[in-house]
């Protein structure tokens, strides 16, 4: 079975067939439906076909109605086993014709019944001859007949005469054929009937037709099945197929390098273009925007100001900040919590600028690229809305929880002298009140230091008040720098989540689309038969 490599460049048919296989596999759902049920069907035919082995060669006879296949069958066989006339004895039948071993197995894949055995033959060996219906019959289940054996011959003879090979019929078959003409021969019959001249302008017209069909190096011969001249070339032609039992081969590679050439030609010329930098961080930014990243920051700040005053802040004001809601808790984003937030939905606006930032990568990445691929790439690119929504809101949700480190230590040292200070001045106003009831009450007076002239207790409750206020005032400021910053790197981490989320649903998908199509196209150049 000759099955191996020709030369450096080319692919042995397994490997093709197996190349085939996998690029079928990767065009579901992406490429025609059509090209890519046919690539399929091609696969099949060849692994059934190669089940049978290349020991016999199958040769149809194929052509219009009178134009002398079955009396070239006849000829060839060297008697009258094909009737021949418009009608056949069994009216959608193919009639083989078997040189040598018996090819039970392989007519009985084929579903050919009327079947004549020659004996051996020398020269003949394991060749299988099939006299087909015609292609322009008026009945279909002849037609049908005739294209169901030319797709599974191996080598296909067609079979005209000087008043039929330009008809439309037969080049509309040809035309299919494209890529086939190593395992096509053209005959030129009844040329007992024409001049020499008129043979060469036939014979030279039938070559220009075949051009332009598509089949440059078809064979053409002509011949006269009734005389027998020229009858020779033909015998020459079999025999060579039948000793070097390479039509099987030829002829699968031809239908594999069709349907790979028929996918091929849906994936377009240039690849795609890379994801830059740029492309991500404008995605991700505008992901962010539908995430209310903004929202989550101006949360942060607020919420690290309220924290701050909670620790720095006069103790004796320190309740009124408290009964406000906490700024993260109230999105159900605080320590200790998890699961979705409570952000607002993100707005028409800005769900529609999401689609759009993910609409415009996919477009960027295949700016160059012919469809279908702008189109399987977009839908690649668009994850389901809600599922995106739910990633997002966890994205910006752990990050902002993740980034709720230890409190400043100034907090520590500042709340402690503050409550030093209010300490200081609880004494202060404790010592005065004393004084007060003291006096009031006509007791002896209560011994009161005092520091160059100025009460002790009085400087307490002043000095502790107007310090402690100040310091919370002083506080406040750092609180807002240290508010700004806590912002800053919560924007980041949730800018960086959200880039996270962006790679994987958008980023990822499209860079995987234009993974498979550049692997799709070498899988095709492969089964194509080059590397």
């Amino acid at each position: 079975m000759i099955l191996r490599r020709t030369s450096e460049n080319d692919v042995a048919l397994p490997e093709r067939i197996a190349a085939l296989q996998s690029a079928v596999d990767r065009a579901a759902d992406r490429l025609d439906g059509d090209a890519v049920a046919f690539g399929q069907h091609v696969v099949e035919k060849a692994n059934d076909r190669l089940r049978h082995g290349t020991e016999h060669t199958l040769v149809a006879m194929l052509g219009a109605t009178g134009a002398g296949k079955s009396s070239l069958t006849n000829a060839l066989v060297g008697s009258e086993v094909a009737t021949t006339g418009v009608r056949r004895p069994t009216t959608s039948s193919t009639l083989a014709c078997v040189w040598g071993d018996d090819a039970t197995d392989l007519l009985d894949w084929l579903e050919v019944q009327n079947r004549h055995l020659n004996g051996p033959s020398e020269r003949f060996n394991g060749l299988v001859v099939l006299d087909v219906p015609d292609h322009d019959s008026v009945r279909v289940e002849h037609r049908l007949e005739m294209e169901r054996i030319a797709e599974q011959a191996d080598l296909m003879v067609w079979v005209t005469d000087a008043e039929k090979y330009a008809d439309a019929a037969l080049h509309n078959y040809l035309r299919v054929l494209k890529g086939h003409g190593a395992v096509m021969v053209m005959v030129l019959n009844k040329i007992d009937g024409l001049s020499v001249d008129d043979r060469r302008a036939c014979i030279a017209d039938l070559r220009r037709l075949l051009v332009a069909d598509g089949i440059e190096d078809g064979q053409v011969l002509a011949l006269s099945a009734s005389t027998g001249e020229g009858l020779d070339l033909l015998q020459d032609v079999l025999g060579d197929a039948v000793a070097r039992q390479e039509a099987v081969v030829q002829r699968l590679e031809a239908d594999v390098a069709t349907a790979a050439s028929d996918l091929l030609a849906q994936t377009g010329q240039t690849t795609g273009q890379d994801i830059t930098n740029k492309m991500r961080a404008r995605l991700a930014e505008d992901l962010a925007g539908a995430a209310g990243v903004d929202t989550v920051t101006d949360a942060v700040s607020r919420a690290h100001r309220r924290d701050a005053a909670a620790a720095t802040g006069w103790p004796f004001t320190r309740w009124v900040g408290r009964l406000r809601p906490h700024p993260l808790r109230k999105l159900h984003l605080a320590e200790g919590t998890g699961g979705r937030t409570s952000l607002p939905e993100a707005s028409g606006a800005q769900k529609a600028r999401a689609a759009a930032a993910i609409r415009n990568v996919a477009d960027e990445a295949t700016a160059s690229m012919a469809e279908p691929w702008p189109t399987i790439v977009r839908k690649a690119a668009m994850p389901p809305a809600d599922r995106l929504a739910d990633e997002l809101d966890q994205a910006v949700g752990d990050a902002v929880r993740d980034h709720r480190a230890r409190s400043p230590r100034w907090w520590s040292l500042v709340g402690v002298l503050q409550l030093l200070l209010a300490a200081a001045t609880i004494v202060g106003l404790v010592w005065l009140i004393a004084i007060f009831v003291v006096a009031w009450l006509q007791l002896p007076d209560l011994p009161t230091p005092d520091v160059r002239g100025v009460p002790i207790p009085t400087g307490l409750l002043i000095i502790g008040a107007l310090l402690g206020f100040l310091i919370a005032i002083i506080a406040r400021q750092f609180a807002a720098v240290g508010a700004k910053r806590a912002a800053r790197r919560a924007k980041k981490k949730a800018a960086d989540s959200v880039q996270t989320v962006a790679d994987e649903m958008v980023i990822r998908p499209i860079e995987a689309e234009l993974a498979t199509r550049d692997e799709l196209v070498n899988l095709l150049t492969t089964a194509g038969g080059t590397i």
